[in-house]
């Protein structure tokens, strides 16, 4: 058996399905072929459908991904690229879920197929999950120009005004459902901590994105700190924050 090309070395199965969505905007042909090849894919894992609609055909629809609090999102940090992608004809949309993998292989034929699809009339990539809109340039710099799976690439880490503390932050995942993994939250973080957090989360991604799983309860040291903090499995699939599960963690006063 061929060894895999990015394999997950702490895995062990959560029991948990990954979950995949990414929309490509573009002008394609009506008929196209991908170079597997060149571009490292041997197409979509069975249970990821990739379907074609007309750009028209699902402006409606509930979660259309340039449309409600994503798309003003999406607007505000790329009013051009936005444009761009509304303005094209078609929408290729790659979903589906498998279960827990053991190696991360198929999100790399995943990576290749929508970097083939950028070079045929991709115009820009959603992805929903880490509420992230590409280029072609930006897709193929972050995921595709080096065959090394960096899990910071596929997970973004966010920081917000804690609602629930006064000049707190709060730190936390989007993303990691794609490795059947739960997302990461940090609340109560102080400003000057923020950086801190974040580099706890990135390494919770990092653990869990190469097949680790956070225990609940599990205790956390950080030096410096005057108590230590402890994980806890919360949240649901549906919740609006992540759309994922999610690790919860409170830092000390």
């Amino acid at each position: 058996m061929t060894a895999p090309r990015w394999p997950r070395p702490q895995w062990r199965d959560s029991g948990a399905r990954a979950f995949y969505l990414w929309f490509v905007f573009g002008d394609f042909a009506d008929d196209f072929r991908i170079d597997a090849a060149r571009y490292r894919t041997r197409g979509a894992p069975a249970g990821v459908d990739v379907l074609r609609y007309t750009h028209a055909s699902i402006r409606a629809w509930a979660g259309y991904p340039l449309g409600g609090t994503m798309g003003a999102l999406f607007a505000g940090e790329n009013a051009a690229l936005f444009a761009r992608a509304g303005a094209t004809r078609d929408c290729l949309m790659l979903r589906g879920e498998i279960a827990d993998p053991a190696d991360l292989d198929g999100l790399r034929d995943l990576i290749g197929t929508i970097s083939a699809f950028v070079d045929i009339g991709g115009a820009a990539v959603v992805d929903p999950q880490m509420l992230s809109l590409f280029d072609p340039a930006e897709w193929h710099a972050r995921f595709f120009a080096s065959d090394a799976f960096v899990a910071r690439n596929h997970v973004a880490i966010l920081s917000s005004e804690d609602g629930g503390a006064f000049n707190r932050r709060w730190i936390h995942t989007r993303g990691m459902r794609k490795f059947a993994r739960p997302d990461i939250g940090i609340w109560n973080v102080p400003p000057e901590y923020a950086g801190h957090a974040g580099q706890l989360a990135d390494r919770f991604a990092d653990f869990q994105a190469l097949g680790g799983i956070v225990e609940d309860g599990r205790e956390i040291v950080v030096d410096g700190l005057p108590a230590s903090m402890r994980v806890q499995h919360a949240g649901s699939l549906d919740d609006p924050e992540f759309n994922n599960m999610h690790l919860a963690i409170r830092w000390p006063d």
